[in-house]
């Protein structure tokens, strides 16, 4: 007997606790035996799932056995993709937490992620990665809210000598500390024509980098965590087309309400 006058709660709480029947059956139709040797598990145990589904018009039976009904099928597939957006985020939980609520992190971001943590027989893991990314590629576009030395460096030396090309944009401290302390590289890196820096009053949530390769395989995206002492805590990188693209609104986004310092 169907359950008609089902929740969404109750429906919710019965995908959940049938998932893995539920994911089984996604590939096609099954017996109940065979339901139970793909799952390890008792006949009884088949037999409450199986009745439960059907009360809640989740699977039927065919000539070929059980079956995901059209419902059943969608929030099956509905299921897995939060299952999985769920498993993304416990991925990156411990750099999102540092982050601002608003700070208009996306899904698409966290997607199949790669986090780069400092640990602690490698604290300048993250670093590592970053320059990395950076000397690999032939055009980035940047926010930063701070300065650290070796990300200075590591700018001048890919735009001056390297032929890189960069756009960055920095928070007001930042470019100050530039113009007081590496005034002579700046002004070197913005004459050769390869640089050009913005200056915002606004505050970054975040670091960002959108590097472009000479292929789309060396395109990616990279948020740069840091805490509220502008500590670095981590690294949140992605190569999807959706972050990518994600990355790049961002960066133009920021940079819309920067004003241009020097470059072009």
């Amino acid at each position: 007997m169907s359950e008609e006058g089902a929740t969404p709660d109750e429906l919710i709480a019965i995908v959940t606790k049938r998932a893995s029947f539920l994911a089984v059956l996604s590939s096609g139709a099954m017996e109940k035996r065979a339901l139970r040797d793909e799952l390890g598990v008792s006949r009884s145990t088949v037999y409450k799932a199986v009745r439960e589904l059907k009360a809640y018009d989740l699977v039927e039976r065919t000539n070929d056995g059980l079956r995901l009904t059209l419902a059943g099928r969608i929030l099956e597939s509905e299921y897995d993709t939060f299952r999985r957006r769920t498993e993304d985020v416990c991925r990156t939980r411990h750099l999102l937490s540092t982050l601002p609520a608003d700070c208009g992190i996306p899904t698409a971001l966290i997607e199949n992620a790669e986090t780069i943590l400092p640990e602690r027989h490698a604290p300048n893991h993250p670093i590592q990665y970053f320059e990395r990314m950076v000397s690999d590629a032939d055009c980035v576009r940047g926010l930063s809210p701070v300065a650290l030395p070796q990300y200075v460096d590591l700018f001048y030396e890919r735009s001056v000598s390297g032929g890189m090309a960069a756009e960055l944009v920095l928070e007001q401290p930042v470019v100050k500390y530039l113009v007081t302390d590496y005034s002579d590289e700046l002004r070197e890196a913005l004459e050769i024509g390869n640089l050009s820096v913005w200056e915002t009053e606004n505050t970054l949530p975040f670091g960002l980098i959108v590097a472009k390769g000479t292929t789309n395989e060396h395109d990616g995206v990279c948020v740069v965590v840091y805490n509220e002492r502008g500590e670095l805590r981590g690294l949140i990188t992605n190569d999807t087309r959706n972050a990518v693209e994600w990355g790049h609104e961002t960066f133009e986004r920021f940079r819309n309400d920067a004003t241009l310092v020097g470059g072009e």
